[in-house]
């Protein structure tokens, strides 16, 4: 059964008001970029972006890899807690008062692992990671036990994107008229 943003929506707008007060990370494309660690094994076809969701913080702390960002660090561990496999679907979407959102729906054992991860580490970020380029790192304000998680993004091309991205499309067409940007190379992490 394919899921439709007509049967997503209502899930998600919940997800979204329920959200809606966290903090976002800068998604600028200038960000940095997340390396997974040497010798990960992915279950994804060379075509498809690697898709990984990491547990981060604002503090350093032991085994943390440092992240810059335009307006300060994150600290994420070497480890996704999610991953690709965990999901089962991600649409563009706009709330009410014109904000842009990307919607993600976990698959049952996603789920699950959502529901775990976000009660443990309240106050902490989940850090979206795609093709080794942090995405987005929302606050986990409460726990996501919905199976259900959505985030802010800057435009509606850019939640097209990601969603794009992370359902393993071929990327959208740019606008009649305009070139696609080209992407900007990420620095390295610290070690």
């Amino acid at each position: 059964m394919q899921l439709t943003l007509r049967k997503l929506a209502p899930a998600l707008v919940v997800v979204t008001l329920a959200l809606a007060g966290c903090k976002t990370a800068p998604t600028k494309s200038s960000g940095a970029a997340a390396t997974p660690e040497a010798g990960q094994q992915t279950t994804q076809p060379a075509t498809a972006s690697s898709v990984d969701f990491y547990l981060a913080q604002q503090q350093p702390g032991p085994g943390l890899r440092e992240i810059a960002l335009p307006d300060g660090k994150l600290y994420m561990q070497a480890t996704p807690v999610l991953t690709r496999a965990d999901l089962t679907d991600a649409a563009a979407l706009v709330d009410r008062q014109g904000q842009n959102f990307v919607g993600l729906r976990f698959s049952e054992a996603g789920a699950r692992k959502l529901t775990e991860v976000s009660t443990k580490n309240v106050g902490n970020r989940l850090a979206l990671v795609i093709d080794q380029e942090l995405v987005a790192a929302p606050s986990i304000a409460e726990p996501l036990n919905r199976g259900v998680l959505a985030f802010g993004v800057a435009s509606a091309q850019a939640a097209s994107e990601i969603a794009a991205k992370i359902r393993g499309d071929a990327a959208p067409a740019p606008a009649a008229g305009g070139a696609a940007p080209a992407p900007a190379p990420a620095p390295a992490p610290k070690p």
